[in-house]
């Protein structure tokens, strides 16, 4: 099937448009490229040496990202909050030298202990806390104190 000789000079005109844009991004791109490359050149190590190429950056930056994952998984393990409350355990002794702390991580997992004082005895009770509450009978100080752990802190600036 033959072409009409202006619908083909239309095509070819076309064509022709499309591989000088074509060419005029490449050397836009070349010329970035060499600017990225004269800056890593530039960049120095803690060594004073010389890094020659962008995969060298790339490879450091994903050593960075992966400590940077497994210290998140650290932090939402670790102890994040904490509650205490302090109280007198018997009605003749004041001073509130007893006390209830919960400690949990981001989840409200972890562990509520009490210390109950008296005068010729000290005594402490841990129990374990899953999602802010525990299987264990929880005294009013021990669910006070996880309360206060969970509770929203609010920074003034």
């Amino acid at each position: 099937m033959p072409l009409d000789p202006d619908t083909l000079s239309i095509v070819a005109l076309a064509a022709a448009g499309v591989a000088l844009l074509a060419l005029l991004l490449a050397f836009r791109a070349s010329a970035r490229l060499r600017r990225v490359r004269r800056i890593l050149r530039g960049t120095q190590t803690s060594r004073g040496e010389t890094l020659d190429d962008a995969a060298d950056v790339i490879q450091g930056l994903a050593a960075v990202v992966k400590r940077v994952d497994d210290l998140e998984v650290v932090a939402s393990l670790s102890v994040q909050h904490v509650g205490l409350v302090r109280f007198d355990a018997f009605e003749d002794m004041g001073g509130h030298l007893s006390f209830a702390a919960a400690m949990l991580d981001g989840e409200g997992d972890g562990f509520v202990f009490s210390s109950i004082n008296g005068r010729q005895e000290t005594r402490i009770y841990a129990k374990p806390v899953e999602r802010g509450a525990s299987r264990h009978h929880l005294s009013d100080e021990e669910q006070e104190a996880i309360r206060r752990a969970l509770a929203p802190r609010f920074r003034s600036p």
